[in-house]
This record gives C-alpha cells, structure tokens and sequence, in this order.
C-alpha cells in the first residue's frame, strides 16, 4: 500500500513540448516535460480536474495559475524559472483541499446550500456563517455528515443526500443499525446491477475519528467514521477505510466507478480462409518455407531521431500505438516473414500487449517503466527485452536509438524459452473477400493521435503512401515517412490496407498514455481507393478485432498487408476526396 502514496511525479524519456521547453533550460532531465505531463502534476494535487490529453487550453491554464497563486508564485500561466523549481521540488508542493468546481461556484448563492447549511449547523457539524455558498467549511460538514448517514462522502447534494438531510440525526447510522451491506452506490454499474458488500467491522461512527494512515507494516488503520467504499481499478476491487486512504487509491487511478466489462465473442469470421495457410496477420497465402514458428510484436521508435525505420517495410502487419508527449510508436507484427535488421527498438507500453494476446505473440522491446513488464506478462504475454546476439547495437546512430534485432533470431530464442503456444494463430481481423462496389471511393485520411502527431495516408492507385506531422521536427503537414534497409536502400513507407480503430484514451497507473482495446468504437477500414466507416468489437485480450456494421452485422476485409493506427477517439478523422 505505500506505493499508493508515491507522488505522480515521474520521469519520461520524451522530449519536452514547446509549451514546457524552458523548464529544459533551469534543470538538466526536469520531470515534468510534457503538456501532458503537467496536467498529470496539477491534477495529482487538486488543481486541474480535467481531461488529461494533452492538450494546454483554458482550464488547464487556470489550473496553472491557480496552483502559482496557492504557492505565492506569479500567477502568470506560464511556466518560469520560479514555477519549473517548485515542480522540481515536489516536497514543498501543496495539496489543494478545494476542487476547481467548488472555486468556480463557490461565489455563487444557493438555496440548497442555505437550506443545508442551517441543518448542518443544529447537528453542531457547520460553525461558519450560514451564506448559501458552498465553500470549504460547508464541505467539510456536508462530508461529515454524509459519513455517519453511510453516504457517499463527495459533498454533493444528490437525492439521498437531500433524503438523510430532512431525517438529521435520524439519518445517521449506528451499531444498532448497521447492516452487512453497503447502501447502493452511486455510480455507473455498468458490470451489474447487485450491490457489492464491504465489511463494516471497523465503522462505528459514535468512536472517537481517527485520520486513517499507513502504519509501520505497511497497512492502512481505519478512520471508524468513515463509512467504507469500494475502488475499482483494471478488473481489480478495494475496500477503503478512511478519507485519506480513498485519496490515495484516487490518486493512484482507481475509480468509485464499475469498469464496464464485456463478453468474450470468440474467433472472427472469415472467407477462404485457411489456418496453417493463409496469414493470422494479413490473410494472405504464407510462402511454403515461411518461417512461421510464432508470432512476434517488435517495438520500432517513430521519435526524430529515429527517422527513418527499419523493420516497417519488412513486417506482416504493423500497429501504430500513442505514448508519451503526443508521439506515437510502432508494433511491428512478424510471422511468416523476417529481416535481419530491425530498429530502433524502445521499449515496451501498456498498449502492445492487448494486440499480441489473441495471437499468442510475444512482445520484444528494450525494457519498459518500472513495474510493467510484470504486468504484461500477467496477460499471459512473454516479453525479450535487450538481449544478445539477438540484438545489437549501430555505429552510425546514437543511443538509445541505435538498437537493433534480427527477427529470425528472436523467433528461435522465443521458441527456446517455450513460449509457442499453438501452431496456428487464429486470425487477427476477419479476412474475407468484401463487396468493394459497396465501399466510398476516398483518396486520403489524416488521422490525428495528439496535438503533436498526424499522419495521412493517400491512394497512390495501387497502395498507400504515409505522410505524417510531427511538431517536434517541423511544422509541414506533408512530411514523407521513409524507411531504410542494412544497405541503406530507402523508401516510402507504404501499406495496401490502413485499418483505423478509435479506442478510448486513458492515463496508465504509471502515467502512460495509452487506449482501451477492448470493448468498441469506430473503425475505419481502407483498401483499393475505397473506405468502410464501421465499428470494431472485443470483450477480451484474448479476442480478435471484430469488425460489425451498425446492426452488429459481421463484416470482411480483404486480405493485404494492413497498418493498424489506434487513434484516439477524442480526435475525429479528416477525408480528403
């Protein structure tokens, strides 16, 4: 549990956005180098209470400024010298008590406030003027007697608060009349219906309150005022005790929300289509001497400097994945081909083994944030990381964008180790041979991941060519995303079909950006100069991506070499006819 309290400050290996780049010119590898990266600071401590995307607009700005003004900064909205050194020091960083909400309407009277408050002051829990105005003190006593009504305490005046408010010390809740369960929570049951059961051995509101804290062994000691809670977090579940313990888990990304689930759906569909003979990846006939041993996801950078790749033009299939600052990374998909010169390689992010799963593939990198590796491999994917001879490292590169691997090598090693679990893939999307007369002619999309990258994809007449913006190298819209071989041969980076999935954006427990693949959203699905604007459907890891019409119908994409984006879905596409 003390890992709960560690501060969300953490370290990334980005570069710095240009909205932060002067914190780079005080402190030497400062913390907090991303837009995103900021909004994660001033979310952590209370002041921004926002989307974390990315994103500086108004209300991250006044998020900004609020935190200055709380520190006695300048409350420019700008982030100087003066700023970058408290950020850097994050042990004189102050927690603010009060939500930007409550400072947005905490000027404004309130009848239900009034009314409230006067009820609160007879229960002897409000002493401040009775005003109307939902302030900190106002709060603080609606919490309270939310606790000893077994409430939520969120200091919203919701119906059931509204209800216990009329009852008053009738509301609260004694030994001699607590149950076993915990009353229906307020919240998105999405999972089900039933209430879940929490254990009140130590919830007793007439004992003296205690702030509920982590002792010498680690554990959290009880506040016997609080009325228990549940978090949820990743499939997981938690009781929590006290008011600080809840501030911890919320901290640390668990919700008061059910996480939605869904059914497993199986194995896709397809149309001539052969396990053993045609590709899981693409659908294509496998060459008689592939070596299709297993199914392996390559990291590949797309930083700057990693420019042009290796490995994209080689792969069966390639899945472009958002991280840190508004950049995105490769998963390049190998089974029945190889290159014996695959890079830069980085490391490994909570995204890539969701798509390896249904494959029973296993992901190599060059290591990963602290703590997720373990992870992954609990979703029952292998991870090789930075190993030789199966890597190596460039002489005309720098670190760390000078690693590389040779796939055949890795295969061998993964086999080795006994992470083949099957002898036929199935198949990663349902291959089939569609109706393309049915299909819209379009000429191009820009998919956007972030404020920093867009890539675009036109229909050259027989394939796909990638162009792409990178505000970290330029601001051309157009830039031509080449590759390069061992011999230094290069060209453009092109694909026969460009599959588009829209998944929802959500911020790691270890501050990664990434997005949700299970579950649904849109797909968009390219191929010949024609386009399908559709959804997708997982209800597991171990799913494949189904692809289904409005009515849930199956639907079929042609066999071809596809690049797969998860893009976003708070960004929409861009057509171009």
């Amino acid at each position: 549990m003390i890992n709960l309290l560690i501060s969300l400050i953490v370290s990334f290996s980005i570069n710095t956005s240009s909205y932060l780049a002067q914190c780079n010119d005080y402190f030497t590898n400062h913390p907090v180098k991303s837009d995103i990266m900021l909004q994660i600071v001033l979310k952590s401590y209370g002041y921004y209470e926002g989307k974390i995307d990315g994103q500086f607009g108004s209300n991250s700005k006044k998020a900004l400024i609020q935190f200055q003004g709380q520190h006695n900064l300048s409350p420019d909205g700008l982030v100087g010298p003066d700023t970058c050194n408290l950020l850097f020091n994050k042990s004189n960083i102050k927690k603010n008590n009060t939500s930007q909400l409550l400072n947005s309407i905490k000027d404004k009277f309130s009848q239900e406030i009034y009314d409230a408050q006067i009820i609160l002051k007879e229960l002897g829990l409000y002493a401040s003027t009775i005003d109307g105005l939902d302030g900190p003190s106002t709060q603080s006593a609606l919490k309270t007697f939310q606790q000893k009504s077994g409430l939520i305490p969120d200091g919203v005046i919701g119906p059931n608060t509204k209800n216990a408010l009329s009852k008053g010390e009738g509301a609260y809740i004694t030994s001699e009349n607590v149950s076993n369960t915990a009353p229906s929570l307020n919240v998105n049951t999405e999972i089900s219906n039933d209430d879940v059961n929490v254990d009140l051995k130590n919830y007793n509101p007439n004992s003296t309150c205690v702030p509920g804290y982590v002792d010498n062994y680690g554990v959290w000691v009880p506040d016997p005022c609080f009325f228990p809670v549940i978090v949820y977090r990743f499939g997981k579940i938690a009781q929590v005790n006290s008011q600080n313990e809840l501030d911890a888990y919320l901290a640390d990304r668990w919700t008061l929300e059910k996480e939605k689930t869904y059914v497993i759906i199986g194995p896709v569909k397809t149309q001539n289509y052969s396990p053993g003979i045609n590709s899981p990846l693409n659908g294509l006939v496998m060459p008689s001497n592939a070596n299709n041993s297993i199914v392996i996801g390559v990291k590949n950078d797309n930083n700057v400097r990693a420019r042009p790749q290796s490995g994209p033009q080689a792969a069966d299939a390639v899945v472009e994945v958002l991280v840190e600052g508004g950049m995105t990374r490769f998963i390049n998909l190998f089974y029945e081909s190889d290159t014996s010169y695959h890079g830069p390689i980085r490391s490994a992010r909570p995204t890539d083994p969701t798509v390896l799963r249904p494959l029973n593939g296993v992901l190599v990198a060059s290591g990963a944030t602290s703590g997720l590796i373990p992870e992954i491999e609990a979703l029952g994917v292998p991870v090789i990381t930075d190993r030789r001879p199966e890597y190596f490292r460039i002489s005309n590169r720098n670190a760390p964008h000078n690693l590389y691997a040779d796939t055949r090598l890795l295969k061998a090693l993964a086999v080795s180790k006994g992470y083949k679990k099957t002898n036929t893939p199935q198949p990663l999307f349902p291959w089939g041979n569609p109706d393309l007369s049915t299909w819209k002619s379009l000429s191009s999309i820009s998919l956007k991941f972030s404020g920093q990258t867009t890539t675009t994809w036109t229909w050259n007449g027989s394939k796909y060519l990638r162009t792409y913006y990178d505000a970290y190298q330029n601001s051309n819209t157009n830039n031509q995303h080449l590759w390069i071989d061992a011999n230094g041969n290069t060209g453009q980076i092109s694909t026969t079909t460009v599959i588009a999935l829209f998944c929802e954006p959500y911020i790691h427990p270890l501050q990664l950006p990434s997005v949700k693949t299970v579950g649904e959203g849109r797909a968009i699905v390219m191929h010949g100069g024609k386009y399908i604007d559709v959804k997708w459907k997982r209800g597991s890891e171990l799913d494949p991506f189904h692809i289904v019409d409005s009515n849930g119908n199956s639907l079929f994409i042609p066999a071809g070499k596809p690049w797969i984006s998860l893009v976003p879905s708070t960004y929409s596409p861009t057509f171009n006819n």
